[in-house]
């Protein structure tokens, strides 16, 4: 049997698209799943034709409804269409879902105080939600508004995290970034379902670290890209140093290839089994970094984020996956530092505490 896939997902679209003409809700329900079926058959030219008039259907849609569609504009991109159009319209209704989320958590604080919130993941806490934000806020239409963004929220979450995957530069020029951690970590308490674009919107692109190993004395100036977490750090940091005393490197290390490769963009069909610690990683201040950390959290010490290499002072280990399969990551070494220069740094820097 031959499957005749041309204009498919085209027509799916049409279907919805008349549905929000016709300002038909039940009709527009009974639509999505047929785009979603045809998009994955379609051709990545068919996915970039469809994506502009999946966006332009966006603005004409109420807050709970663009926030779901926002799902499915998502997915386009994560089958292969091109991100372009989509970061501003996902940045512009993520950013108004998270201020209209933190103004529900301002009413349900209001008159429930310290009382768990809903879950918005539950529709069916929602009527119970309105009669709550509808005691906090004279106006209606503002307690129905902040509402539906706190339900919203999770929704606009997903495209956002498929579009910061794709590149440093969608990642660097996505709107709202820095709004979107403010507002977003104040409500991080209450929606774990934000933790995902969060870290991805705290990702370091083009960062220099300035890495030490107190055993050899050495020091190496490097540059990330893409880390999500600092088990990937530790990774990729064994991966590139690794190897001959002669060459400036670190003997003696046991590194896995396999490690390196899921660290740095092996696709997900290759993740597993098990990456073993090489060291312990300690910022210039002798605090130690934890893996369970981000690239982010190591502090400044002399205008530079320094990672001091430590022995292990017990066996860690870590299951061998990226955290965001979407996104490759790199760690190049720019500099070996003279040895006067890193005995200079070793001196300076505080022991592990």
């Amino acid at each position: 049997m031959i499957f005749n896939r041309r204009g498919k997902l085209a027509d799916r679209l049409s279907d919805v698209e008349a549905a929000v003409r016709e300002r038909d809700g039940a009709a527009m329900t009974r639509a999505m799943p047929g785009v979603w079926q045809a998009a994955q058959q379609a051709t990545v030219a068919e996915l970039d034709e469809a994506l502009p008039r999946c966006v332009a259907l966006l603005p004409q849609l109420g807050t709970g409804a663009r926030g779901q569609f926002s799902v499915l504009c998502g997915a386009l991109v994560e089958l292969g269409a091109r991100p372009d159009l989509l970061a501003a319209p996902v940045a512009d209704g993520f950013a108004a879902a998270l201020i209209g989320a933190h103004r529900f958590r301002a009413g349900w604080q209001r008159v429930r105080g310290d009382d768990e919130p809903p879950d918005p993941d539950d529709p069916a806490t929602m009527d119970g939600a309105i009669a709550v934000l509808t005691e906090a806020y004279d106006d209606e239409q503002d307690a129905l508004d902040a509402v539906q963004s706190w339900y919203a929220a999770g929704a606009w979450a997903m495209p956002a995290i498929t579009l910061l995957q794709q590149s440093a530069l969608v990642r660097a020029t996505f709107p709202h970034r820095e709004r979107l951690l403010t507002v977003g970590a104040e409500l991080a308490g209450e929606r774990p379902d934000l933790e995902c674009v969060l870290g991805l919107l705290r990702v370091l692109d083009g960062e220099p670290l300035l890495v030490l190993h107190r055993a050899t004395g050495q020091g190496w100036r490097v540059t990330i890209e893409g880390v999500a977490d600092n088990f990937q750090l530790h990774t990729l940091l064994a991966g590139a140093l690794a190897g001959p005393a002669e060459r400036g490197l670190i003997e003696g290390l046991t590194v896995d290839p396999s490690w390196v490769e899921v660290a740095t963009d092996a696709p997900e069909d290759r993740f597993g089994g098990t990456v073993v610690g090489c060291f312990n990683l300690v910022d210039g201040h002798g605090k130690w970094i934890w893996n369970e950390g981000a690239p982010a959290d190591i502090p400044l010490f002399d205008d530079a984020r320094v990672v001091v290499l430590d022995p292990l002072p017990y066996q860690r280990s870590w299951n061998n996956i990226r955290r965001f399969p979407l996104m490759p990551a790199a760690l190049t070494v720019a500099q070996t530092l003279p040895p006067a220069e890193a005995a200079d740094w070793l001196a300076r820097v505080a022991p592990p505490a």
